[in-house]
C-alpha cells in the first residue's frame, strides 16, 4: 500500500512539475491573449485550453496532459474560418497509444457558411460532431485525445427546431504522425431536434448509416430521444434505438434503450438531485443462427454513464444506475452513484466503454450474467470561468460472471484533474 501511495505521489509531482514548465506559461499567455481579444476586431478571436490529469488504479498510475490552441476568424456574419491545434501526451504510461498520445496535430479545421442566427449553416472540414447527451455520437472529451470527424454538415434551423444532415468519417489519432480519417469507414445521418412539439421538451429523431467498405459491413440505426423538464423539479430522458444491416455475411438485428428520471430537491440541505436510470443494449443470443444481435454503440461519450471505471460499454448490457448529486454551493458539485451491471445475453461477452470485447463469450453460455456493481464518487469545483478542478473515484465489485471468467477483474479507478480555458 505504501508503495502504491508513493507511486501516485510521484505521478502527481511529475504532473505539477510539467504544468509549471509547460502549461503555466501557456495559461499566462492565454490570459494576456484574452485581454488582447477584448481590443481586437470582433471578427478575430484566439483561444487556449489546457488540461492536466493524474489517474490510475491499483496496478498502474500515470499522468496525462493536453494543450489546445485555436483561432476563429469571422470576416462577415455568414463566413467563419476555424482552426484548432492539439498536443496530447502522457507521463508514466509504459506504452502510450493513440488514446493518450497525439503529438502536435490539427484537431479541428473547418469553414462555415451561413449562421446559426439565420435559417441555415454549412460546415465543411475537420470538426466535432455531438448530438443530445452524446450517448450515440459524441466527442469523448474525457479521453486525452478525444474524437473529431472529417465531415460535411448542413444545419437547417428555425426557432426552437433544427435538422442536421451530415456525411463524415471518424479521424484516427496517430501518436507520432499526422492524423487521418479511416478510408472507407463512413457515417452518414440526419438528426432532428424539435422544441416546438412538446412543452418543456425536445424530441430528437435520427437515422444513421454506418458504412464500412473495408469490413464489408453496414448498419442502419434509427432512434428517437425525448428529453425535458416537468413541474416540481422533475426532468427526464427517454431513448430507443433499432439497428439493422449486415456484418460481413451475417445479418444485423439489435436494439438499445435508456430511461432516466431526475428530481431536484432545491429546498433541502445542499440542494440534492436524485437520479434513476435504466439502460439496455442487446447482445448476441445464438452464435449459430447467422445473425448478429450485439448492439453497435457507434461513437459515444460513455465515461460516467456506465461507471467511471470504464469497464462496461453500451453493448450486451443491462444497467441500473442510481445516485444523488449535491450542490453545497454554486461552484461545487458532488456526485455519488451506484451501478449494477448484467449481461443482456449469457451467450455474448462483456464489452468495455470503447466497445472493445474485454471478456470473451462462453461458447456454452455463461453460468451467470451478473457482472458486478460499481460505486462512484465525483467532485468538481469551478474556481472561475477559466479554471476547473475535480477528482473522481470509482470501484467495480465483481459479480459471479467476472469472478468466474475474469479472475481479479474488480477494479478501482481514480483521477485528479485541472482544466483551464480562455
Amino acid at each position: 500500500m505504501r508503495r502504491e501511495i508513493a507511486q501516485v505521489a510521484a505521478i502527481l509531482a511529475t504532473v505539477m512539475r510539467t504544468t509549471l514548465l509547460l502549461a503555466l506559461p501557456v495559461m499566462l499567455c492565454a490570459q494576456e491573449r484574452g485581454a488582447l481579444n477584448g481590443h481586437l476586431p470582433s471578427w478575430l478571436n484566439f483561444g487556449v485550453q489546457s488540461r492536466i490529469r493524474a489517474e490510475g488504479n491499483r496496478a498502474d498510475n500515470f499522468g496525462l496532459y493536453r494543450l489546445r490552441f485555436s483561432a476563429d476568424v469571422r470576416p462577415v456574419k455568414w463566413l467563419e474560418f476555424y482552426g484548432e491545434a492539439q498536443d496530447a501526451r502522457s507521463m508514466g504510461f509504459h506504452h502510450p497509444d493513440a488514446s493518450v498520445k497525439d503529438t502536435l496535430d490539427v484537431r479541428q479545421a473547418y469553414v462555415r457558411l451561413g449562421s446559426e442566427d439565420h435559417w441555415w449553416d454549412l460546415k465543411v472540414g475537420r470538426q466535432k460532431i455531438t448530438f443530445g447527451t452524446e450517448r450515440v455520437i459524441g466527442a469523448a472529451e474525457w479521453g486525452n485525445t478525444a474524437r473529431v470527424f472529417d465531415a460535411v454538415r448542413l444545419g437547417i434551423h428555425h426557432g426552437p427546431n433544427r435538422v442536421d444532415l451530415f456525411s463524415s468519417s471518424v479521424v484516427n489519432n496517430d501518436p507520432d504522425n499526422r492524423d487521418h480519417h479511416r478510408q472507407g469507414n463512413n457515417l452518414h445521418g440526419v438528426v432532428g431536434s424539435l422544441g416546438s412539439l412538446l412543452a418543456g421538451a425536445r424530441i430528437e429523431p435520427y437515422l444513421l448509416l454506418r458504412d464500412d467498405h473495408r469490413g464489408n459491413s453496414h448498419s442502419w440505426t434509427a432512434g428517437t430521444r425525448v428529453a425535458g423538464a416537468a413541474r416540481g423539479g422533475w426532468s427526464y430522458e427517454v431513448e430507443a434505438l433499432r439497428q439493422t444491416g449486415a456484418v460481413g455475411s451475417l445479418k444485423l438485428s439489435a436494439w438499445a434503450s435508456t430511461v432516466q428520471v431526475q428530481r431536484k430537491l432545491a429546498r433541502l440541505w445542499w440542494n440534492p438531485s436524485l437520479l434513476g436510470e435504466l439502460n439496455y443494449a442487446s447482445g448476441d443470443r445464438n452464435p449459430q443462427d447467422l445473425r448478429v444481435n450485439t448492439f453497435d454503440q457507434l461513437y459515444p461519450t460513455n465515461h460516467g454513464f456506465y461507471g467511471i471505471a470504464d469497464q462496461v460499454g453500451r453493448r450486451n448490457t443491462r444497467n441500473i444506475r442510481g445516485g444523488v448529486w449535491w450542490r453545497p454551493e454554486k461552484r461545487l458539485t458532488v456526485k455519488t452513484e451506484m451501478h449494477s451491471f448484467w449481461l443482456a445475453s449469457r451467450f455474448d461477452g462483456l464489452y468495455a466503454f470503447n466497445g472493445v470485447l474485454s471478456v470473451p463469450a462462453v461458447a456454452s453460455g455463461a453460468v451467470s450474467t451478473d457482472v458486478g456493481r460499481e460505486l462512484d464518487v465525483i467532485a468538481d469545483v469551478k474556481l472561475s470561468s477559466h479554471y476547473d478542478i475535480g477528482a473522481q473515484y470509482g470501484h467495480l465489485f465483481p459479480g459471479d460472471f467476472l469472478r468466474t471468467y475474469s479472475y481479479g477483474a474488480g477494479r478501482g479507478f481514480y483521477a485528479v484533474f485541472l482544466d483551464f480555458r480562455m
